[in-house]
């Protein structure tokens, strides 16, 4: 309890009528909270000066959290990862045992296409079926970074090589099924790609 100062007791029994100043009974109790409590706007703007902000795109890729070292990564390291991937394909597509790609004349294809197109293709085993570019045919390996532009794929020999999207066809295994995927039906980072609304029906698997 804090002590109430004859200054302070003076102030507030001057603010009673006379003839009733004889019955003041100060609380220090009362004082204290006067003294102590900061208004509401005051709490307010110390919330907003230590409140995290969430870093800018510019930001992120300054600090390098875009890339990969380039050879300091195993592609055993990665094989965790996909078999993560495998399950979440199963899910996403609602794949059972036995399953089968749905023919272009059947009901289910395009919704079927939709949702292939909507993937997320971290840990996915690719294969880079056609490309403009030659030299990167017939390159395959697991993703482990999947952006607007590019995927990067960690190969058996422990590379990581940077693919375009929009220049090659891509093929892909879930189970016994294969997939043809076009690269610049991609071209859109995976968290916008997953909720995308795809209108027209797309036609680049097989």
């Amino acid at each position: 309890m804090e002590h109430v100062t004859s200054d302070l007791r003076e102030f507030i029994t001057d603010q009673v009528i006379p003839h009733h100043r004889c019955n003041v009974n100060i609380n220090p109790d009362h004082i204290t909270m006067l003294e102590g409590t900061k208004i509401k706007k005051q709490h307010s703007r110390k919330r907003r000066a230590h409140k995290s902000r969430t870093l800018s795109r510019k930001e992120y890729a300054e600090l390098g959290l875009n890339t990969l070292p380039t050879k300091q990564m195993k592609y055993e390291e990665a094989l965790p990862l996909h078999n993560l991937w495998k399950g979440y394909v199963r899910e996403h597509l609602e794949l059972k045992e036995g399953s089968e790609v749905p023919e272009v004349h059947d009901r289910h294809y395009d919704e079927f296409s939709r949702q292939l197109v909507k993937l997320d293709l971290h840990g996915a085993k690719l294969k880079v079926i056609e490309s403009k570019c030659r030299t990167l045919e017939n390159l395959e390996g697991i993703c482990v970074m999947d952006t607007k532009n590019v995927l990067k794929i960690l190969s058996k020999d422990n590379r990581l090589r940077t693919i375009p999207k929009s220049q090659c066809v891509f093929g892909m295994k879930v189970g016994n099924m294969e997939f043809t995927i076009f690269g610049q039906h991609l071209n859109i980072r995976p968290a916008e790609r997953s909720v995308k609304k795809i209108k027209s029906c797309v036609q680049p698997f097989m």
